[in-house]
């Protein structure tokens, strides 16, 4: 029986279990716990309940927010243990008065206001974060249910225009199918040759035009004003409220309608929760059932795709259904309500399949691939386990950790390699890999420095940890070890390229050959080095003492502000990092995810065929002996790209110079990152890291410019774009509508230009229409295609105009080269190579 309120200015005790206060019902007091502890639960669909939290203590005004708000509880209030509380008479009308009456009472309401939405905004996080990770799931399980079983579509081809699904169609996850692949396919999503268990961990939020946020989103300046006022010191609150006390009832206002707005948020978040739940295994019409049939397929030998293929997927889908069924239990505390009959069918037939196809599947098999890749499929994996055994305890004592520090991280990892998954996500495993990842980068560090010193002569184990993360041979496959330790990446001729792998990139920072790189703070070696010694006086680099600067701090420094984190970022996943490579890592061969630099200087050539000024810059040009003073010519610096040992779907534009100040800053390269393992299309996750270098240049090159529309630029006119969209006359109100929704799934306005980028390289290029017109544009400006590309799209109807006026702006610059380098030209009639090479980037 809930709490009678109606008795004015009592003090009762409440027995554990007793319904203080049901949701909906009305708040016509405010009440103050003295002692005990209460649960705060709401309403899901189906009737279920969700504990949202708990609170304990004294001093706690508990559901004051719906004085502030509807005037109704937006939960319900269970006392969790005998409770002592005393209730006053108040309502949504007089509340205010009430605590402008009283500011010490307003500050108790607004302390726990404050206390309240802490927590909801903990547990809603939580919860924001579980249906983003199902719905990302959903979504990628119906792409894969249609390429494994197509003739539930017959009317869909990749490539060819999909109709919106019929209002006919009731079966939930064909609808949820046949909407994802029009947004897919509308949007240049190409499903993968071979599918792999990694794709359905992908974000292609992009192409599905949809957003799967791990927060909720919540900006609010004057909450975050109002928090720190309520934090103060109570006597300090007391002076500050005494001249108006309407402040503390107006804060408290404000912090009960922040608690309502998030606690509709949780109720918002609960629906698309159950929704997903039964998408994926709620009754005969779910993924679960989808892929129960696929299952039978696969197991009777009519699948439409080989058994390499769909048996990981199906232990992935297996894998997930375990875990939304554990997740359904611990949320709600119940079993999921009538769940699909095929479910525990579905866990033992995968299981069973899984272990006949492991089998039938010798590793010799596993190590051949179609990748280019040579591997000794001949190396007898036994040989190489034992040859490895032992790994982790070699690389230990190899590095010099102390003898504590063995133990602890021993300890770890028995712990790590105890699990089920070692990369869950739950917040106990996600503990246990960041110690595991500090003690491991010292280790890593520690034995470079001797790789360094001893002229690469080092123990096996350590050879392939620094090439590849690898660290336990028994955490890993056969034929993951058999590739490790028989690949070798053969350069057969010099790249115009500088790509390097990581023990390169690390040495040739030892050696001073490069510079440091930036830190996440943006801060380089010198900066560091002056905000660590703030009393002594480097006004340059050539001040610092060698016991300051050396080849040891600079290598500590670089390993620390890029290396390690950029074998993090490069993962994709940071939810599920760790720097050690096991074999959950990755459900396919590690040959076909490894990145050779020939396979990375022919992609990178690939875009450069479309974006030939991609790693173009102005920079000055000088030669006193020929009267050549300050010429601004365009010239192609192509950044260092380093290949890190990490496996993941990222590649990281870490800067795009060098050097930011001084003499020859414009002129360094910049710095693109990548694991040696990549989980996607290469191409397309370069073509990502091309966008934000482009954009990142272009701001650092014009500077305080780069949004100055009057200086017409690549951010500038973008940015222009992006801000006033919707008053642009040469957008129709369909298209305005349509940006409006997709620039929602964006963080930020570079990211929009990267998904545009990506639509220019690879459609744009080929005449197949993707970007409105007014970003067809700006591009066509400012990242012209090559010159035989540009012939060939100029004929279309969407071109004409921009190339033509294209073409004009570029023949007026090349005439004014032409005649301004006439001075210029020699004896022999030529010019400085430099500008030439300006004049044919001109040249149309």
């Amino acid at each position: 029986m809930a709490l009678d309120t109606s008795v004015p200015n009592q003090k009762v005790t409440i027995k554990a279990g007793t319904v203080l206060f049901p949701e909906g019902s009305a708040a016509n007091s405010l009440n103050v716990l003295h002692s005990g502890a209460l649960r705060y639960l709401v309403e899901a669909p189906g009737s279920r309940k969700l504990e949202l939290f708990k609170i304990s203590g004294a001093n706690l005004t508990p559901g004051a927010s719906a004085l502030f708000g509807s005037g109704r509880y937006p939960f319900t209030i269970v006392a969790e243990q005998d409770c002592v509380l005393s209730t006053y008479v108040m309502s949504p009308s007089t509340v205010g008065r009430s605590l402008a009456a009283r500011s010490s009472l307003g500050i108790m309401v607004g302390r726990s206001l404050l206390r309240e939405i802490t927590e909801s905004f903990k547990r809603v996080n939580q919860l924001r974060k579980i249906a983003s990770d199902m719905g990302k799931t959903n979504d990628n399980l119906s792409l894969l249910y249609y390429q494994f079983n197509p003739s539930v579509f017959p009317d869909i081809k990749p490539g060819q225009p999909i109709a919106d699904p019929s209002s006919e169609i009731v079966d939930p996850v064909l609808r949820l199918a046949r909407e994802n692949l029009k947004h897919y396919f509308d949007n240049g999503g190409i499903l993968p040759e071979r599918p792999t268990a990694n794709y359905v961990e992908e974000d292609h939020s992009q192409l599905l035009v949809k957003y799967y946020p791990e927060e909720i989103e919540f900006q609010d300046g004057e909450f975050n004003f109002v928090r720190k006022v309520i934090l103060a010191d109570p006597n300090l609150l007391a002076q500050l409220f005494a001249p108006d006390p309407s402040m503390v009832s107006y804060v408290c206002d404000k912090l009960g309608r922040v608690q309502n707005n998030i606690t509709e948020n949780a109720k918002g978040i609960l629906e698309e929760l159950d929704e997903n739940f039964s998408l994926l295994l709620g009754g005969v019409e779910s993924l679960t059932e989808k892929y129960f049939l696929i299952l039978d397929m696969a197991a009777n030998g009519y699948a439409t795709a080989p058994p390499e293929f769909v048996v990981p997927i199906l232990q992935v889908v297996s894998q997930k259904i375990e875990r939304a069924l554990a997740g359904h239990q611990a949320i709600f505390g119940s079993a999921i309500p009538s769940p699909s009959p095929n479910i525990k069918s579905f866990l033992e037939k995968t299981a069973g399949l899984a272990k006949k196809f492991e089998a039938s599947n010798p590793t010799a098999k596993a190590a051949s691939n179609g990748s280019g890749i040579s591997v000794d499929g001949s190396a007898d994996a036994t040989a190489i386990r034992k040859e490895l055994a032992n790994s982790a305890s070699s690389i230990i004592q190899f590095s010099g950790l102390g003898g504590d520090a063995i133990k602890e991280f021993s300890a770890m990892m028995v712990k790590l390699k105890s699990l089920k998954n070692p990369l869950d996500s739950d917040n106990d495993t996600r503990k246990l890999r960041r110690s595991i990842t500090k003690t491991y980068f010292d280790i890593y560090a520690a034995c470079f420095q001797k790789y360094v010193n001893s002229n690469k002569n080092v123990p096996k184990p350590v050879d392939l940890m620094l090439k590849y993360g690898f660290f336990d041979e028994t955490m890993l496959d056969d034929s993951q070890l058999v590739f490790m330790s028989t690949f070798k990446d053969a350069i057969t001729s010099v790249s115009d390229i500088p790509i390097h792998y990581g023990t390169e990139w690390l040495e040739k920072i030892y050696k001073r050959e490069c510079p440091t790189s930036l830190d996440e703070l943006g801060q380089n070696f010198f900066d560091k080095v002056k905000m660590d010694n703030r009393n002594a006086v480097f006004k340059k680099e050539s001040d610092l003492p060698p016991d300051i600067d050396n080849p040891e701090a600079r290598l500590k420094f670089e390993f620390g502000a890029m290396y390690e984190a950029n074998v993090r970022l490069t993962t994709g996943s940071l939810a599920t990092y760790l720097p050690i490579l096991t074999k959950y890592h990755s459900q396919i061969p590690l040959g076909k995810a490894y990145v050779t630099k020939k396979m990375l200087t022919d992609t990178i050539h690939d875009i450069m065929a479309v974006d030939f000024s991609v790693f173009n810059r102005e920079v000055i040009y000088n030669n006193p002996e020929m009267g050549i003073n300050k010429e601004f010519i365009q010239r192609a610096i192509i950044p260092d790209f380093v290949i890190v040992p990490s496996i993941g779907s990222k590649i990281m534009m870490w800067q795009e110079l060098s050097i930011h100040r001084g003499s020859g800053s414009k002129e360094s390269r910049g710095r693109i990152v990548l694991p040696i393992f990549v989980q996607g299309d290469l191409k397309s996750l370069l073509i990502d890291a091309f966008a934000a270098f482009r954009w990142e240049l272009c701001k650092t090159i014009l500077g305080p410019e780069w949004n100055n529309v009057g200086n017409p630029s690549i951010t500038a006119d973008y940015m222009d774009y992006v801000q006033f969209y919707k008053k642009n006359k040469d957008l129709s109100i369909e298209i305005k509508e349509k940006l409006a929704a997709e620039f929602k799934r964006f963080r930020n306005e570079r990211d929009i230009f990267a998904n545009d980028y990506q639509l220019w390289i690879k459609y744009e290029a080929e005449g197949v229409q993707r970007l409105n017109r007014v970003v067809r544009g700006i591009f066509y400006r400012h990242i012209p295609f090559a010159r035989t590309i540009r012939e060939k799209v100029s004929k279309m109807p969407a071109f004409g105009e921009i190339n033509n006026r294209f073409v004009n702006i570029r023949t007026r610059k090349f005439t004014e080269l032409e005649n301004r380098y006439k001075k210029y030209i020699n004896a022999l009639g030529s010019l400085p190579d430099q500008l030439r090479e300006n004049m044919e980037f001109y040249r149309v």
